[in-house]
């Protein structure tokens, strides 16, 4: 069975000189034959309190994928959105870590950077739609976590799922009825972190070196 695992970081921005609100998820990419699409499970999720430094969460993150099974099969992707999102992305790169630096914004579509650069401009409500389809089609496994910030995950995805199935996936009028940080929003970490993770880990295949697609997909057939 191929497996990879992918990494995702979401920030939102501290209020005036608070902590930013910070989660990582983790999940694992499997495919038991080649005939049979991908499918994600969730290996960890964290939110973040009152973090200290850019520098504390990545020796954290660090310490992280350099455990078994992760070492070396493990990509990252980090929200740099913010100025901690970047900060922290300067620190995995100074650990000669190699995140993909994402960009999210309110519109759809996902542009490449240059050939050069690792960093990416993504549509939140792409990123989104695609993560709550995967749920949709049984591909998205939440299950057989006891913390409160997975737990939260899988009820939080469940409710998009059925809402979606209400508004027939209309992204925009999701937009629209923002309740409980259920639609794209800056301050639902717990979705935006598993959302980029999962995202990731359909852009690329099993290998940890691949790069980025020049032309990332905005569906969910990968």
């Amino acid at each position: 069975m191929a497996h990879a695992f992918f990494l995702g970081v979401d920030v939102s921005p501290a209020d005036g000189d608070g902590a930013p609100d910070v989660t990582h998820a983790l999940f694992e990419k499997s495919k038991e034959d080649s005939d049979e699409p991908a499918a994600y499970r969730l290996n960890r999720i964290r939110d973040h309190a009152d973090v200290a430094s850019a520098d504390d969460l990545a020796d954290h993150v660090q310490g992280l994928v350099a455990d078994q099974p992760y070492i070396g099969r493990t990509s990252l992707i980090v929200n740099r959105g913010a100025d901690f999102g970047a900060a922290l992305v300067g620190a995995l790169e100074d650990r000669g870590m190699d995140p993909v630096a994402a960009t999210l914004t309110s519109g759809g579509g996902a542009v490449a950077g240059d050939p050069d650069e690792i960093g990416v401009h993504l549509g939140g409500g792409d990123v989104l739609r695609r993560f709550v389809n995967l749920h949709r089609d049984g591909r998205l496994r939440l299950e057989n976590h006891a913390t409160e910030a997975a737990s939260r995950l899988a009820r939080d995805v469940q409710a998009l799922s059925e809402r979606l199935d209400e508004i027939d996936g209309d992204m925009e009028a999701l937009g629209e009825t923002q309740t409980d940080g259920l639609s794209f929003d800056p301050s639902a970490t717990h979705i935006t972190s598993a959302a980029l993770a999962v995202w990731l880990g359909s852009e690329r295949s099993f290998d940890p070196s691949q790069r980025l697609k020049t032309s990332p997909q905005t569906d969910a057939g990968a």
